[in-house]
């Protein structure tokens, strides 16, 4: 207690300075996957809300129509659970779970999967799922 007394009292004047931490901007959640030399990443970004998923193939948007998978994975507020697989011919293969609290308390469970070979989206799709599907992996 005496030493801290002493202390004190050389330190003159104690100056305090706080500061309020600031979110990132942009804001992103990224899944990413190496199969060879094929590298499939999905952004997600989470501010600002409005912006739209991107995902990359060796760091370039894929061709084919994007437009069904960047909607079924830009749902804001989501939870996603997502999964790789790389194929014997190169293609590269996405799987993702997600899980969304509705209005009412229900949460509303989706799963779906994306196929890519030779920088194009060979196909995508999605269906309704159950709470299990998403807990499962």
């Amino acid at each position: 207690m005496l030493l801290s007394t002493l202390l004190m009292l050389q330190v003159g004047e104690v100056v305090l300075q706080a500061s309020e931490p600031v979110a990132a901007d942009p804001w992103q959640e990224t899944f990413s996957a190496r199969c060879g030399r094929q590298r499939l990443e999905v952004r997600r970004p989470m501010r600002p809300l409005e912006s739209e998923p991107q995902v990359l193939l060796n760091g370039r948007t894929p061709r084919g129509d994007l437009r069904p998978l960047q909607q079924e994975l830009g749902q804001v507020g989501a939870a996603y659970r997502m999964s790789f697989t790389c194929s014997r011919d190169g293609a590269v293969q996405m799987r993702w779970v997600s899980g969304q609290m509705g209005p009412h308390g229900q949460v509303r469970y989706r799963v779906g999967s994306a196929i890519f070979r030779e920088g194009a989206l060979v196909r995508s799709g999605a269906e309704q799922a159950t709470e299990e599907t998403f807990w499962y992996r």
